[in-house]
């Protein structure tokens, strides 16, 4: 939809400037301009090596009369070889036709001195010269286009023009005039004539040809010449201010103040008035509910998100901007445009808000320029607010988060168009945004039988949020997806989509999260020189495109990429334990800092990266110290690990220093046991006599205590905790002692267990009278061996693999706690465990003395009987005698 309506726009313009392009034919005036001043030329030729593209100026003049508004151009341009064919035979002038007029006055190929006039105005092609469209700009420049038929190998062309008219939108005279290119030039003459009375400034940057003053009929001459021109070879990434060029300003400027009242003189708009300004304004402040920096954000995005951006600078609209209502109507401008009306909106709610200017190229250094409007090439935004200066750039668009924290890409010194401003203000770039992402590989084994799985978490803040969202918005995450997938495939073969991409977006926070699932048929290669091994290589991706690769000096800075903070985790989970060694690298100095390690825990490995840039230039004098850094950081960016190297720990025989421990350990828990077992503790016989049988609810508790040391046994030797493979492992971390700790107490409260289960499993069946104690003890003991563990394990998750274990992890912790409970309820409150559990130690004690009880019963029974005896018998003999 986008395209469509672009290519509509540029049919629309196309059909709207016909008018222009039929004004701006080419006119031919063979008589030269009666102002211009005579040149004197060397005859010379530049050595062949500095011969660029097959040809080289001969000639380069430029004559300007300011009082005319003409600009006279000069130029002889010699073909060397076939190349300056191909590349030197066309001539292309361009102008604006609204208010420009192209004259040519010459145009003769000379060839053994003779000249072939070449001035035929019907050859000559008119052609919109819209270099800018695909930025959505419309200049309304047109070209002036000749294809030259038969040029040959030593041919000169001479051809000369003069452009009549000026930019109305301008009332004072600025230029810079360059003396030098990327190729030699043998004659190069510029000038500029103007009446005295008109104050002209200049101002040298690098060599420059010495000025000559003259006066000529009247009129003031500036001159410059200069033969033989230096060249400088150009650099990959040089920062946009480098110009290592001679050139002279001029300028009839004098001070910045100047140029803010030519700025306020192109804003006299009177919005308070407009239907279609007072809507929008009355619409925003309803949304914002009284509340001003509500107000603030909602105009802000509002004019970066729903005015398009779309410039059409013809004439004095390339520096003069719409009016407010009109850019509201049509919803599109360019950056004065919106400037323009995001400060209206936002003095409509008394809001300070000024148009600032600047130059996205210069940047601070448009503070050694001389004042002049033409300097700059942008315009934005400053809003003071509550004691702030907060600076918009209104043509950025899909910004979010607080307003007070929105990113300006601009470190600059500015001018603020503000009435009484006299002088620039330097703005800072503020680097608020950071790219974390957690790389995270479950590696399969080497054996291809499992596949390897890659999850991939970043987030992006700041800066890093509004770019990933304007792409998102741009390409859609269908696209960003695909992108994504053949950028992985080119790292890890045979990697393909488990899970959709799943893009969270906080957009009052300004955090982007973005997850990706991967899985990987094999990442194991084989080794190229070694059958037998097998390789996988994992990479600190995101850095390694941060990092400029220059390999020798050079004089000329070096422009880094700025704003820059990048966090990146690789985190490889290994199907086995490895013996890894530990690595740290530290780079930090003014300019830039990195910060890699690699930890191995367990079958960990973690590979941690951070660099930060702390300046966008990086100067001539540490480029040196940046070549060899950047080969250090490179270097640390891939990591390989194979099969037979770093090998995994095989060594499954039992660790002797863990077994000792084990065995000493059961060696005073069974003494303890036994100890506590054998105290010998008073009985009431009365309550042995009376004792109750194992039953009732007894039976619950009583399958646990039979199953309770088989399944502690169990546990144990799953753990695998005896073996040298173990005890290997542990020693790989950086943190061993606290692990070596871990394990050791674990052990020891295995064993400590164990013996107690055992003991109270004896103790049970005995119904020994400490029974219900030390039960509860023991339901106490495990309750808090099992929360220790629990929190143990989560913190070594922590600590080894960076992650934070789930609430389900204390289920286990709370079934035992809910247990302990209950059962502890019970045996404190039950009337059958006070009955049951009566039997003291030692039980010859007890049997002796219910022996004893016995005994008396029976002796105390049979005296009982033979006093019966005796009394029926003297009881028989009483009835006898009273019978008888």
């Amino acid at each position: 939809m986008i395209k469509k309506n672009t290519l509509l726009i540029c049919i629309i313009l196309v059909m709207t400037n016909l008018a222009f392009a039929q004004k701006g034919k080419v006119a031919i005036n063979t008589k030269l301009p009666d102002w211009l001043q005579t040149v004197k030329v060397i005859n010379s030729k530049p050595a062949y090596k500095n011969i660029q593209d097959g040809y080289y100026l001969f000639l380069f003049e430029k004559q300007n009369n300011l009082e005319t508004k003409e600009q006279y151009s000069h130029i002889i341009r010699e073909i060397s070889n076939g190349t300056g064919v191909q590349n030197g035979s066309e001539i292309s002038v361009s102008y604006d036709p609204s208010y420009e007029k192209l004259v040519f006055h010459k145009l003769t190929i000379w060839r053994d001195n003779k000249p072939i006039d070449k001035l035929i105005l019907q050859n000559f092609k008119i052609l919109q010269n819209e270099k800018e469209l695909s930025r959505f700009i419309y200049s309304g420049l047109y070209t002036a286009y000749l294809i030259l038929d038969d040029i040959r190998k030593g041919d000169r062309i001479e051809y000369a023009y003069t452009i009549q008219g000026s930019n109305p939108v301008f009332p004072k005279y600025s230029n810079t005039i360059y003396f030098e290119g990327n190729s030699q030039i043998v004659n190069v003459y510029n000038n500029i004539i103007f009446k005295p009375g008109r104050n002209i400034r200049t101002k040298n940057f690098n060599s420059v040809p010495p000025l000559k003053r003259s006066v000529v009929k009247g009129l003031n001459v500036f001159e410059w010449q200069n033969s033989m021109s230096k060249t400088y070879p150009s650099n990959d990434f040089e920062p946009s201010d480098f110009d290592p060029f001679a050139r002279v300003q001029i300028s009839e400027y004098n001070s910045w103040q100047e140029v803010v009242d030519w700025g306020l003189s192109l804003q006299q708009f009177n919005a308070k008035n407009s239907p279609i300004i007072n809507e929008k304004v009355a619409e925003l402040k309803l949304k914002a509910k009284g509340n001003k920096e509500k107000y603030f954000e909602l105009a802000t995005r509002f004019v970066q998100d729903e005015i398009r951006y779309m410039g059409i600078e013809i004439g004095e609209y390339s520096h003069r901007p719409n009016s407010p209502e009109k850019i509201l109507k049509q919803r599109y401008g360019d950056c004065k445009d919106k400037s323009t009306l995001l400060c209206n909106l936002l003095k409509a709610n008394d809001i300070n808000a000024y148009s600032v200017f600047l130059n996205t190229y210069l940047k601070k250094e448009t503070a050694s320029l001389l004042p002049s409007p033409s300097v700059f090439n942008h315009e934005v935004v400053v809003v003071e607010f509550e004691d702030r200066k907060i600076y918009i750039d209104p043509t950025v668009a899909n910004q979010r988060g607080p307003i007070f924290n929105n990113y300006f890409p601009y470190s600059a010194k500015v001018l603020v168009i503000k009435d009484g401003n006299k002088e620039l203000t330097e703005t800072a770039q503020q680097n608020l945004g950071k790219l974390k992402s957690l790389v995270v590989f479950n590696v399969g084994d080497t054996a291809g039988t499992t596949k390897t799985t890659l999850r991939i978490t970043s987030e992006y803040s700041n800066n890093y949020a509004d770019n990933f969202r304007e792409n998102l918005n741009n390409e859609g995450a269908d696209n960003i997806e695909k992108s994504y997938v053949k950028y992985y495939s080119n790292l890890y073969p045979g990697l393909t989509i488990k899970d959709p991409i799943e893009i969270k977006d906080n957009e009052a926070e300004n955090i982007i999260s973005v997850t990706e699932t991967y899985e990987i048929d094999s990442l194991w290669t084989r080794s190229e020189t070694d059958q037998s091994k097998r390789l996988a290589y994992f990479y600190g991706d995101l850095i390694n495109d941060q990092i400029i690769s220059i390999k020798k000096f050079r004089n000329a800075p070096l422009s880094l990429k700025f704003p820059c903070t990048i966090e990146q985790e690789v985190r490889i989970i290994l199907p086995e334990i490895w013996n890894f060694e530990n690595e740290n690298i530290n780079i930090d100095n003014e300019n830039y800092r990195f910060l890699y390690s690699a930890n191995a825990k367990f079958n960990t490995l973690t590979l941690t990266y951070y660099y930060q840039n702390f300046t966008p230039v990086l100067q001539t004098n540490s480029i040196n110290d940046y070549i060899k850094d950047s080969k250090e950081i490179l270097n640390t960016l891939s990591y390989g690990i194979y099969w037979g190297g770093a090998a995994p720990v095989e060594n499954n025989g039992l660790n002797l220093k863990l077994l000792g421990i084990g065995f000493v350990t059961l060696l005073l828990s069974i003494f303890i046991a036994i100890y506590l077992y054998t105290r010998k503790t008073e009985f009431n016989l009365d309550s042995i006599k009376n004792a109750w049988r194992l039953g009732g609810w007894l039976a619950i508790p009583g399958i646990g205590i039979t199953l309770n040391p088989l399944i502690i046994l169990v546990a144990a030797l799953k753990q695998n905790i005896y073996t040298d493979k173990i005890w290997e492992g542990i020693q790989l971390n950086g943190h061993s002692l606290l692990l070596n700790l871990s394990v050791i107490l674990t052990v020891v409260f295995n064993v400590m267990l164990l013996v107690f289960s055992i003991f109270i499993l004896v103790s049970f069946y005995k119904r020994r009278d400490f029974f219900p104690k030390y039960y509860i003890a023991f339901l106490i003991f495990s309750f808090l061996i099992t929360l220790l563990d629990t929190i143990a394990s989560i913190y070594i998750n922590k600590l080894v693999n960076n992650e934070i274990l789930g609430a389900s992890e204390f289920y286990p912790v709370l079934r035992i706690g809910i247990f302990a409970a209950i059962w502890i309820t019970y045996f404190l409150k039950s009337e059958r465990v006070k009955q049951t559990f009566v039997f003291s130690y030692p039980d010859s004690d007890w049997r002796k003395a219910v022996i004893q009880d016995l005994n008396e019963k029976f002796r105390i029974n049979n005296l009982e009987q033979e006093e019966n005896i005796i009394k029926n018998q003297e009881t028989i003999e009483k009835v006898e005698n009273e019978r008888l």
